[in-house]
C-alpha cells in the first residue's frame, strides 16, 4: 500500500492510505467484530471507524492504529512502547501493508464482480454482497492458532487458552502504561513442551499440534513461507497447509483463504455445498470435493470473494460469520 503524508510525533509515525473503490471501513470493521476473524487484541470502535492492535513488527511490539478519515482513505499510525524510539517509515510501511492484506484495500473490486457475474448463480450472490469487503484474519500464523486452539472447544475456554499460550509464550508490549499480551510466534513455541501445556488446559491432541506445528513451519521455512504463498496457485496453497499436522480440509482452506489472505480459494464444507448445490447440481449427494471444485471454478481469479458472498446468502446476512 502506498503511504502518503507521513508525519512523526514523540513516539509514533501515521501516514494515509487509499483503498480502492467501493470501500466502507465502517461496514469492514462491523464484519470484523461479527465473524471469527476477529481475535482477543483487537480492539474495534464501529462508532469512531477504528481499530487498534498491538502486533509484532521485525520483533519489535507497536500499537498499530487504523482510522477512516476520509472516503476510501484510512490514517496508519504506529506508536512505539512506552519510553521506546519513534517508529521508522519501514515499520509503518509493514503496518500499511498488514492493513491491505487484512481489508483487501488494493483488490480492484470492479474486477472482482465481472469474475463472479459470469452465470446465474454469481449475478445472484454479487447483487445480495456486491462491494462488501469481508475482514481476514491477522495472518495466516494466527489463523492457524486460532484453529488449533478453538477446535471442538467451547468459546469460554477457547479464550483461555488463547490467553494462557500469549502469557507464558509471547512477547508483552507496554502502551500507556498497560500491558499487552502479543500471539506467539512459532519461534517462541518452540520451548513448549506437551507436559506444560496439557498444564495449561490444552487437551494433549492439542499439545501435540502447538509443538509439531511450530517446528515444521521453522524447519520447512520455504515451503511456509506465508507472504510468498499468495502468488502461488490456491489449490496447492491449500494441499501445502494441509501436510501440517493436525490440519485438515476444512482448516487448510480456512487459513488459506481467511489467514494468508488468498484471493483465489473456495471452501469446501457442508454450508457451501447447501448453498451452491441447487445451482449446480440436482442434490447435495451429487457433490464430491472435485465437482464442487470444478463448479467454483468459474470464479476464478477471485473464487474467495465468492466464497465470502456464498457464505452471506446462505445464512442470510452480510456479518459473515459462517461458522
Amino acid at each position: 500500500m502506498e503511504l502518503a503524508s507521513i508525519t512523526k510525533e514523540k513516539n509514533s509515525i501515521h501516514g494515509i492510505i487509499t483503498a480502492t473503490k467501493h470501500f466502507d471501513f465502517v461496514q469492514s470493521l462491523e464484519f470484523l467484530d461479527s465473524s471469527g476473524a476477529n481475535d482477543r487484541l483487537d480492539m474495534i470502535d464501529t462508532d469512531e471507524a477504528i481499530l487498534k492492535r498491538p502486533m509484532l513488527i521485525d520483533d519489535i511490539p507497536y500499537m498499530v492504529m487504523l482510522e477512516a478519515v476520509e472516503q476510501l482513505k484510512l490514517k496508519v499510525t504506529i506508536q512505539a512502547q512506552d519510553d521506546d524510539e519513534l517508529p521508522d517509515e519501514a515499520a509503518l510501511q509493514y503496518a500499511a501493508d498488514w492493513a491491505g492484506h487484512r481489508f483487501w484495500l488494493f483488490v480492484d473490486m470492479d474486477a472482482v464482480c465481472d469474475a463472479l457475474a459470469v452465470d446465474d448463480y454469481g449475478k445472484l450472490i454479487v447483487d445480495t454482497s456486491f462491494p462488501m469487503r469481508p475482514a481476514n484474519y491477522p495472518s495466516a500464523w494466527e489463523a492457524l492458532l486460532i484453529s488449533v486452539n478453538h477446535a471442538q472447544v467451547f468459546p469460554g475456554l477457547a479464550k483461555t487458552l488463547d490467553n494462557n499460550l500469549a502469557e507464558v509464550f509471547g512477547m508483552k508490549g507496554i502502551f500507556e502504561g498497560e500491558t499487552y499480551y502479543l500471539t506467539p510466534r512459532p519461534f517462541d513455541l518452540l520451548r513448549a513442551n506437551p507436559d506444560e501445556l496439557r498444564g495449561m488446559k490444552f487437551s494433549r491432541q492439542k499439545a501435540d499440534y502447538l509443538t509439531t506445528i511450530p517446528n515444521t513451519v521453522l524447519d520447512e521455512a520455504p515451503m511456509y513461507h506465508f507472504e510468498a504463498m499468495r502468488e502461488i496457485d490456491g489449490q496447492e496453497v491449500v494441499k501445502t497447509l494441509k501436510k501440517l499436522r493436525g490440519v485438515g480440509e476444512w482448516t487448510s482452506q480456512n487459513v488459506a483463504m481467511r489467514g494468508l489472505p488468498h484471493l483465489d480459494v473456495f471452501i469446501d464444507e457442508k454450508a457451501t455445498r447447501a448453498e451452491i448445490a441447487p445451482f449446480y447440481f440436482r442434490n447435495e449427494d451429487e457433490i464430491d470435493k472435485k465437482n464442487f471444485q470444478e463448479a467454483v471454478a468459474q470464479f476464478a481469479p477471485y473464487r474467495s470473494f465468492a466464497c465470502y458472498y456464498a457464505y452471506m446468502r446462505h445464512f442470510g446476512s452480510s456479518s459473515g460469520d459462517e461458522r
